[in-house]
Protein backbone atom coordinates (compact mmCIF):
# COMPACT_ATOMS: atom_id res chain seq x y z
CA UNK A 1 0.00 0.00 0.00
CA UNK A 2 1.28 3.81 -0.61
CA UNK A 3 1.40 6.20 2.12
CA UNK A 4 -1.26 8.07 0.00
CA UNK A 5 -3.46 5.03 0.24
CA UNK A 6 -2.30 4.49 3.84
CA UNK A 7 -3.58 8.23 4.61
CA UNK A 8 -6.62 8.03 2.70
CA UNK A 9 -7.43 5.02 4.97
CA UNK A 10 -6.39 6.48 8.02
CA UNK A 11 -8.51 9.45 7.38
CA UNK A 12 -11.69 7.34 6.39
CA UNK A 13 -11.55 4.86 9.55
CA UNK A 14 -11.03 8.29 11.62
CA UNK A 15 -14.15 9.78 10.24
CA UNK A 16 -16.36 6.86 10.27
CA UNK A 17 -15.38 6.17 13.93
CA UNK A 18 -15.67 10.00 14.91
CA UNK A 19 -19.48 9.69 13.17
CA UNK A 20 -20.23 6.09 15.10
CA UNK A 21 -19.32 8.19 18.39
CA UNK A 22 -21.34 11.24 17.42
CA UNK A 23 -24.61 9.07 16.81
CA UNK A 24 -24.19 7.57 20.19
CA UNK A 25 -23.54 10.00 22.09
CA UNK A 26 -26.85 11.81 20.08
CA UNK A 27 -28.49 8.64 20.74
CA UNK A 28 -27.61 8.77 24.68
CA UNK A 29 -25.26 5.67 24.93
CA UNK A 30 -22.26 7.43 24.36
CA UNK A 31 -20.13 9.96 25.68
CA UNK A 32 -20.60 13.84 24.56
CA UNK A 33 -21.66 15.16 21.40
CA UNK A 34 -18.33 16.90 19.87
CA UNK A 35 -20.05 20.12 20.25
CA UNK A 36 -20.18 19.60 24.09
CA UNK A 37 -16.71 18.74 24.00
CA UNK A 38 -15.81 21.94 22.22
CA UNK A 39 -18.16 24.20 24.56
CA UNK A 40 -16.06 22.65 27.49
CA UNK A 41 -13.03 23.15 26.42
CA UNK A 42 -13.97 26.52 25.26
CA UNK A 43 -14.16 27.67 28.91
CA UNK A 44 -10.69 27.55 30.07
CA UNK A 45 -7.52 29.10 28.44
CA UNK A 46 -5.67 26.20 27.74
CA UNK A 47 -9.21 25.12 26.20
CA UNK A 48 -9.69 27.78 23.89
CA UNK A 49 -6.13 27.65 22.87
CA UNK A 50 -6.23 23.66 22.38
CA UNK A 51 -9.33 24.47 20.15
CA UNK A 52 -7.34 27.19 18.22
CA UNK A 53 -4.45 24.95 17.65
CA UNK A 54 -6.66 22.68 16.31
CA UNK A 55 -7.72 25.26 14.22
CA UNK A 56 -4.46 26.36 12.59
CA UNK A 57 -3.60 22.46 12.40
CA UNK A 58 -6.82 21.70 10.12
CA UNK A 59 -6.01 24.98 7.94
CA UNK A 60 -2.31 24.59 7.57
CA UNK A 61 -3.19 20.84 6.40
CA UNK A 62 -5.58 21.09 4.34
CA UNK A 63 -7.01 24.75 3.94
CA UNK A 64 -3.57 26.28 2.45
CA UNK A 65 -3.03 24.74 -0.59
Amino acid sequence: MSGTATSITGFTVLALLATVIEVRARRGTGPVTAADAVAAAMRTTPGRLAVLAAWVWLGVHFLAR
